[in-house]
């Protein structure tokens, strides 16, 4: 991550319209997606998303100068970033989401916040897990549970092969954020994710050779549209904008994304895709934003009295 500059200043207004921007983008690319799926194999579309979001974000690296460390440690996060966050945990998203709406993933990838403390908690020694973030884990997969029953046990093999996938998805992309808080990464931001985009979309063209040569790939200007969308928009703007934040914003402000996003492609996915969920799913939404809050309540509450 970018530490915050000293003396950095920005415009409330300015700041606030790219946070808005970035939760309206991150929420929407679950839609875009699922839209998405209809003319592209999901596997070539990780590639071909990732692989223009790799040469875009080296459209930024190379006119600065940034440099690209190629020590151990550097590869070892290229490798982990790459491989388990842009290869394998996108490739179980696209995959799972062909099964089931679009706003069931996004509110899966909410849990993110929570499974990324159990697994602090079980790799970082100063993470550990006081009752509250506990309770918080237990309420959080407390809802997680309530979407499965809600929405697909007992209703058909491929709504909860959709949803394990996705599960899966968000325990591949939880352990990469926790591993380079163990070894913070030297490499600047954005030089490391143009190299894990770029990793991880190869890795996805070679998967998607072997195992969708069979599923036409239909090359029309929505599809088409879709890919420049979710490289262009949902990586390479959502990244630069977090980035850009990150040196405006407390990290607590900032962590509020987490709750508005999942919100979001929960509403579009109603207005747009027509995704009508049962009452037990949005009672399993709810609980995995209070999960997430009862993680780090104490943070959340300084920054609500500070007002």
């Amino acid at each position: 991550m970018i530490p915050a500059a000293a003396g950095a200043t920005a415009s409330s207004r300015t700041v606030g319209l790219v946070f808005s921007g970035m939760c309206l983008i991150w929420g929407s690319t679950f839609v875009v997606l699922k839209m998405g799926l209809a003319g592209t194999p999901p596997i070539l579309g990780v590639a071909l998303r990732h692989l223009l979001a790799s040469v875009l974000l080296f459209l930024i690296v190379i006119p600065k100068r940034l440099p690209i460390p190629t020590d151990r440690l550097a590869i070892s996060q290229y490798l982990t970033l790459g491989l388990l966050n842009f290869f394998l945990s996108y490739v179980l998203t696209y995959t799972g989401t062909q099964y089931i709406y679009s706003n069931i993933s996004a509110l899966l990838w909410g849990s993110v916040p929570i499974t990324t403390a159990l697994v602090a908690h079980l790799t970082l020694p100063t993470e550990r897990l006081t009752w509250m973030k506990g309770g918080g884990i237990l309420v959080g997969f407390g809802g997680v549970m309530l979407i499965f029953f809600g929405y697909g046990v007992g209703k058909s093999e491929n709504l909860l092969l959709g949803m394990l996938l996705v599960m899966g998805a968000v325990l591949a992309g939880t352990w990469p954020g926790v591993y380079l808080k163990r070894r913070p990464s030297r490499s600047n931001p954005i030089v490391l994710n143009a190299v894990a985009t770029g990793i991880g979309g190869l890795a996805s063209l070679l998967v998607s050779s072997v195992t969708e040569s069979h599923i036409p790939m239909v090359w029309s200007p929505r599809n088409i549209g879709i890919i420049l969308y979710l490289a262009l928009f949902g990586t390479v703007l959502a990244w630069v904008s977090y980035y850009y934040l990150l040196q405006h914003m407390t990290v607590v402000k900032l962590s509020f994304v987490g709750f508005i996003a999942p919100l979001i492609a929960t509403f579009m996915g109603l207005i747009v895709l027509g995704e009508v969920l049962p009452p037990t799913v949005f009672l399993g939404g709810f609980l995995i934003l209070l999960g997430i809050f009862l993680t780090d309540a104490r943070r959340y509450l300084r920054l609500v009295r500070r007002g």
